[in-house]
């Protein structure tokens, strides 16, 4: 978890306007003491941090830093248990632990380094590898060693089914090597201090973290889904920034001087300024150089095939439409169905302080979009929430809101027992005609707030798998240099059901190709474990789901060839071992596109598109316009218009 937390730091960060200025040096000690005082009896979870620091703390902790358990070996463990712990030591003690993790990470990118110069890798010999749910960190270096060579070999493997030369995939993969050991040179005490933070805190709650003022102010725009900034994303390769993505609407995309794939080398502020050389900088300094206020104008020394060029840009506000609400009407037996997408429940948090009507927001927009749909005879909605991790209660609320004529919306009960009702007494009722929810196992938080409100009501049918199981709420408190994110209340259902570990659990089910059990709340070993409350006063609707409609479901999905494909192909990858024969693996990739290619196309048959003739015609295929149906939104479509003709 750590690693990856790190790894896309550095590797992938927005060009936005931010306010942040780097602080005098931060005194860590005091920093982490303060953390520990801030969230003393602060919580919901009625403990303090002293309940942690025991001899337990160090197997947790490095546990947690070391999921995979590829990094750590067994006697570094017991060098660690041999540590006196208190609270006054507990900074030193795990900053020991995150230094000894940094220098055993490095070792391992070396070693595998110098696999890819001095090993000769016999592709054709039968072995595996497990890359998850190791049992054990290594008792041995040389233990240590084999898995590696395994782990490089797999690495090659990879690349060579990807068209490579074997000795074009060595080389690929000793840049990639030197840059991810560059990457690791540029580490500070403040990214250290971030990830022993925060994986302290998850020990203690999986949903307590650390936030320094530029994580905040990251957070808070990606929450508000507009930043000022030149709309772009930036990547690194061989010690040199590279443009990654373009945002819509953005000033470089506007500019059409600037392209995915072009070099970044200098970066120069106003018309004047003297342009300053970038190679080899950290990513996040490269931002702060090109970050800056609406209208101001920043100059980059741009590189690609044709050349070297200096372009000037004016700094403007970026929206992130790709997280917006998105909306399709869809016609089916001469029935019109209205469908929404919603990745977040999203705010612009500063405008709402001011004026909330006016915002851009998710309720905001799905209203416009359910009036759009009324003034278009629309007759039934599906409104898919699948992936969608949450964001701001309020969101929940408010959207709630439009399909309920009055009543509460949530409960909320927090670290004193007190219960707080969400209650709209004059409605704002947009939508009364039918709808369908669709939810998987990564609709969360505020998603599961909504759904569980309209299951609770009958006001809708809720369909897919069990989602997240998130029902706790935090809320942000200063620490001496920064915030601490926090759980300190619970939320529940209106029925007084807790949505935390549970989830919401659709009234159809729909399977899919996840293994459900390997995610959500219930696989947190501390995740909170509450007991119901008293229900709250509220109308329920006549139920929607009765025999017949639950037999309508179990046959369509009995007689779908995809639904039928699918579960074949889950009980094929439920496999952990990954075979490093490459022959072997060419089969095996074979059987898993040709597999993969009937899915897509029996997906597009739903909606009448052009079926592939091959793999290769799929993965060349580019329509960011077109909208396709998947299986999932089918069913669901099929269920509404029983509802709707009921």
């Amino acid at each position: 978890m750590a690693l990856n937390q790190f790894s896309k730091a550095l590797l992938l960060i927005v060009l936005v306007g931010c306010s942040y200025q780097p602080e005098d040096p931060i005194d860590y000690n005091q920093e982490f003491q303060s953390i520990l005082t801030t969230f003393d009896n602060s919580s919901i979870l009625d403990l303090n941090a002293d309940e942690y620091i025991n001899n337990t703390l160090f197997l947790n902790f490095v546990s947690r830093l070391d999921g995979q358990k590829i990094h750590f070996l067994e006697e570094d463990l017991a060098s660690f248990e041999d540590s006196q712990i208190s609270r006054g030591n507990i900074y030193q003690n795990l900053k020991a632990v995150i230094d000894i993790f940094y220098q055993r990470y490095e070792e391992s990118l070396k070693k595998r380094r110098e696999l890819l110069t001095n090993h000769n890798f016999d592709l054709n010999i039968d072995e595996s590898i497990k890359l998850n749910d190791r049992e054990r960190f290594f008792t041995s270096s040389h233990e240590k060693t084999t898995y590696l060579r395994k782990l490089v070999k797999n690495e090659i493997i990879i690349q060579m089914l990807d068209g490579k030369a074997q000795n074009e995939a060595i080389a690929e993969l000793k840049t990639n090597y030197r840059d991810r050991l560059s990457s690791l040179s540029k580490v500070r005490d403040e990214d250290k201090f971030g990830i022993l933070a925060n994986n302290f805190l998850s020990l203690i709650d999986p949903h307590s973290s650390y936030f320094s003022a530029r994580d905040l102010e990251n957070w808070n725009l990606r929450m508000n889904l507009s930043f000022e900034g030149i709309g772009a994303i930036l990547g690194y390769e061989n010690e040199v920034a590279k443009i990654e993505e373009l945002m819509p609407g953005g000033p470089a995309i506007k500019s059409k001087k600037i392209n995915v794939g072009d070099k970044v080398l200098k970066v120069g502020q106003g018309r004047t300024g003297r342009m300053i050389n970038v190679r080899g900088w950290r990513l996040d300094d490269i931002v702060e150089k090109i970050r800056g206020a609406d209208g101001s104008i920043v100059r980059l020394e741009i590189e690609n095939q044709s050349g070297k060029e200096i372009i000037e840009l004016t700094r403007g506000k970026v929206v992130l439409e790709e997280s917006d609400a998105f909306s399709e009407i869809i016609t089916r037996e001469n029935t019109k169905v209205g469908y929404i997408n919603l990745p977040s429940f999203y705010s612009d948090s500063e405008c709402m302080r001011l004026s909330m009507y006016s915002c851009k927001s998710a309720a905001n927009d799905v209203q416009k979009i359910l009036r759009d749909f009324k003034l278009q005879d629309v007759e039934g909605l599906v409104f898919d929430l699948r992936n969608n991790g949450g964001g701001f209660l309020h969101e929940a609320d408010y959207l709630t809101r439009l399909f309920i004529d009055s009543g509460p919306t949530v409960q909320i009960k927090d670290s004193n027992d007190n219960i707080n009702v969400y209650t709209t007494w004059r409605t704002n009722r947009t939508w009364s005609k039918p709808v369908v929810v669709l939810v998987n196992k990564f609709s969360a938080s505020a998603s599961e707030i909504f759904a569980g409100a309209l299951q609770d009501y009958n006001r809708a049918v809720i369909m897919g798998q069990e989602t997240f199981g998130k029902g706790s709420v935090q809320r942000f408190t200063d620490t001496l240099n920064g915030q601490i994110k926090f759980t300190d209340s619970l939320y529940y259902r209106v029925s007084g059901q807790p949505t935390q570990i549970y989830g919401v659990t659709p009234n159809l089910l729909i399977p899919n190709l996840i293994n459900n059990d390997d995610y959500g709340e219930k696989r947190y070993e501390n995740a909170i474990k509450p007991s119901a409350i008293n229900s709250a006063i509220y109308f329920v609707n006549n139920p929607l789901v009765d025999d017949n409609i639950e037999e309508i479901h179990k046959q369509a999905l009995s007689a779908s060839a995809y639904f039928s494909l699918l579960n074949e192909i889950k009980e094929k990858e439920a496999n952990l071992e990954i075979n490093l024969n490459y022959e072997k693996r060419v089969r095996e990739r074979e059987r898993s596109r040709t597999d993969s290619l009937k899915l897509i196309n029996l997906r597009r048959e739903i909606s009448n598109l052009k079926q592939f003739q091959t793999y290769e015609e799929y993965i060349e295929f580019e329509d960011e316009d077109e909208f396709a149906l998947d299986a999932e939104i089918d069913q669901s479509i099929n269920i509404l218009l029983e509802l709707v003709e009921a």
